[in-house]
């Protein structure tokens, strides 16, 4: 059986839809308010199939996805959002092209993917977020900027909650605080206090007209704005 409505669901009905976003977007208890509201909005009771379209707004608790199109089953759990999609929990905030889950903490963006947790920035043409960690991938290249610099590599990983910073192929960092710039085969940051960046294979680093260059390569950088090189 289906049900239709032209502006808004009954929580029972939209109530797993509100998950679609996975972990990001999971209930901390169930006595949390939900909402969805669209244009049109579907939901077959025997399949399971939510769809929701034009104007997508989902509310559960503190998190907030939009977007032009998005379904979600209730028995897979499998589930998508389409089309200028913008989701945000606390201090997090992602927009993309689409959003998609297989309902646990495991979330995949697609298509022009910029976000923003705390001081951290990412970017890339496709990026997987695992919520529990706070764990970022770029599979695809792509960028994460911290406070002490911009990282760019063919593959991005970033542990953001520690802030340790991974990339490899073609790594570079531009660190405006320090007028640094280095690269290499691969980065690997930590900004647990260290400030310690390692860069590895064809390794070098410029500051102040001054370049550097080895098989390993290990730049602090300190909070003062200057940086050292061992």
């Amino acid at each position: 059986m289906d049900m239709k409505s032209g502006k808004k669901i009954s929580v029972m009905a939209c109530a797993a839809l509100l998950t679609v976003s996975g972990t990001l977007f999971a209930a901390e208890n169930s006595s949390e308010k939900a909402s969805l509201d669209a244009e049109v909005v579907e939901y077959n009771m025997e399949t399971g199939m939510s769809t929701a379209t034009g104007n997508v707004v989902m509310v559960k608790g503190n998190s907030t996805v939009t977007g032009n199109y998005a379904e979600f089953n209730t028995k897979t759990k499998d589930g998508k959002v389409t089309g200028n999609v913008v989701a945000v929990k606390d201090d997090m905030r992602m927009s993309a092209e689409m959003v998609s889950t297989d309902g646990g903490e495991h979330m995949i963006a697609v298509g022009s993917v910029r976000g923003t947790k705390a001081d951290k920035h990412f970017a890339g043409p496709r990026v997987e977020y695992f919520d529990t960690n706070q764990y970022v991938l770029i599979p695809s290249g792509g960028s994460i900027t911290a406070p002490e610099g911009t990282f760019t590599a063919d593959r991005m990983e970033g542990y953001l909650q520690s802030n340790h910073i991974i990339g490899t192929g073609n790594a570079h960092m531009v660190s405006p605080p320090n007028n640094m710039e280095a690269g290499g085969d691969k980065v690997d940051y930590y900004g647990d206090g260290t400030g310690k960046a390692v860069l590895t294979g064809n390794a070098w680093a410029i500051q102040d007209n001054n370049t550097l260059k080895s098989k390993k390569l290990t730049v602090f950088l300190a909070d003062n704005g200057k940086a050292k090189v061992q």
